[in-house]
C-alpha cells in the first residue's frame, strides 16, 4: 500500500498580508466597539449629572428665595430696635416694641441650606471629566466657590448673634416669651410683664441705658453681617439663573 505524503507549499506573502489585516481589523473593531459603549456610558453620566444639577439649583433659588424675607424681616426689625432703644424717654409702647423687635431679630430664619448632593457626586467620583462643556464646569466651580464664602459669612453672622443672645439675658425678662401660636409666631405675654414692672418697678433686668447702646451695637454689628450676606445670596441666585439656562441648553442640544 502506499502512502502519499501531502506536501504543504508556503504561502505567499499576500495571504500573510491578508491574515494580518483581517487580525488587525478584528483587533480595532472591538477596540472601538468597547469605545463607543464606554463613550456612551459616560454621556449617559454625564446627562444624569447635568439634570441632577439642574434640580440641585432649582430647589438653591426656591431655598434662597425662601430665606431673603427673613433677611429682610430682620433688618426691619432691627432698624426699629434702634430706633426705640436711642429715644430719651420710653413709653409702654416703646417697651413692648423693644420686646418684640428683640424676639424677632433672634428668630428669624436666615440660613441658606444649600443643595450638595450632585455637586459632591461631581467632586468625589471625579464627575468633572465627564462634562465636555467647558463653560458649564467652571460656572459650576464659580457657583460652589459661592456656597463656601456664604457658609463663611453666616459662621460670623452666628457669632455675633450669640453677643446678642448673651446681652438680651442680662436686659430683657425672657420668661415674657411662653412659646409659640397655632401659626408659628412668638407670643408675647404683655400681662405678665406688667405684673414683673409692679413688682420690680421695672420692664427691664437693667435701668442702665449704656447696656442698651451696647446691645444696639451688637444688633448693628449683626445688620452689617446680614446685609452683605443678603447681597451674596442675590449674587447667588443670579448664578443659579445662568447656570440652569445653560444647563437646559446643553440637555436639549
Amino acid at each position: 500500500m502506499e502512502v502519499h505524503h501531502h506536501t504543504h507549499h508556503p504561502k505567499k506573502l499576500k495571504e500573510y498580508i491578508q491574515e494580518f489585516l483581517m487580525l488587525f481589523f478584528a483587533v480595532f473593531l472591538g477596540f472601538m466597539a468597547e469605545y463607543y459603549l464606554e463613550y456612551r456610558a459616560e454621556r449617559h453620566k454625564e446627562h444624569d449629572y447635568l439634570t441632577s444639577m439642574a434640580v440641585d439649583l432649582k430647589n438653591d433659588l426656591a431655598e434662597m428665595k425662601a430665606r431673603d424675607s427673613g433677611m429682610v424681616q430682620l433688618t426691619i426689625s432691627g432698624n426699629k430696635l434702634v430706633q426705640e432703644i436711642y429715644k430719651p424717654i420710653w413709653v409702654k409702647t416703646d417697651i413692648d416694641s423693644i420686646y418684640i423687635h428683640s424676639i424677632q431679630i433672634v428668630t428669624q430664619f436666615i440660613q441658606v441650606r444649600f443643595s450638595s448632593g450632585t455637586a459632591d457626586q461631581l467632586r468625589n467620583a471625579g464627575g468633572y471629566r465627564l462634562i465636555q462643556n467647558d463653560e458649564i464646569v467652571d460656572k459650576i466651580s464659580g457657583y460652589e466657590k459661592g456656597k463656601v464664602e456664604m457658609e463663611r459669612q453666616l459662621a460670623s453672622i452666628m457669632v455675633h448673634w450669640a453677643d446678642i443672645h448673651r446681652m438680651q439675658d442680662k436686659i430683657l425678662h425672657l420668661n415674657v416669651f411662653p412659646g409659640l401660636d397655632k401659626k408659628g409666631n412668638v407670643i408675647y405675654d404683655r400681662k405678665f410683664l406688667t405684673k414683673i414692672e409692679t413688682q420690680t418697678g421695672s420692664a427691664f433686668l437693667t435701668e442702665d441705658k449704656n447696656r442698651f447702646y451696647e446691645y444696639s451695637n451688637h444688633v448693628n454689628v449683626v445688620f452689617g453681617y446680614v446685609s452683605f450676606y443678603k447681597l451674596m445670596s442675590e449674587r447667588q441666585q443670579e448664578k443659579a439663573k445662568e447656570l440652569i439656562i445653560l444647563l437646559e441648553k446643553e440637555l436639549n442640544h
